[in-house]
């Protein structure tokens, strides 16, 4: 395992806010996000009555989530340019928010796309 992804990693342990900074501080630098797919298309969780679409900061750390349900799902890098002016614009229309950086227990900060757009934006 690479130093990155051992960091990217660790986040892991941290609460969902301090991974929610991290992954807009790595998607920025990296200028990509990362989801999990397969031959269906990409992954979207329930959360109560909302439909969610995970992301990660690196492929190291969407690959670690491929586990338990999410078991053979495959990490995804979308372009931040794609991100923004395709994903996150869609995913407001259809009323679908983003689970930002879930560790391995699925946990994560929910925001809606528009309010990651503005974060990234900034």
């Amino acid at each position: 395992m690479t130093d990155t992804a051992k960091n990217t990693t660790a986040l892991f342990g941290e609460k969902s806010e301090t991974r929610y900074e991290a992954f807009l501080e790595m998607a920025l630098a990296a200028e990509q996000v990362w989801v999990l797919k397969d031959d269906e298309g990409c992954l979207i969780v329930t959360s109560g009555d909302e439909e969610c679409l995970p992301v990660w900061p690196s492929e190291d750390a969407a690959a670690a989530c491929a586990i338990a349900d999410w078991k053979g799902l495959e990490p995804l890098a979308v372009s931040l340019v794609d991100w923004m002016e395709k994903w996150l614009p869609g995913m407001e229309k259809d009323g679908r928010v983003v689970a930002v950086f879930p560790n391995l227990a699925g946990e994560s900060l929910v925001v809606a796309a528009s309010e990651l757009y503005a974060e990234l934006d900034a």
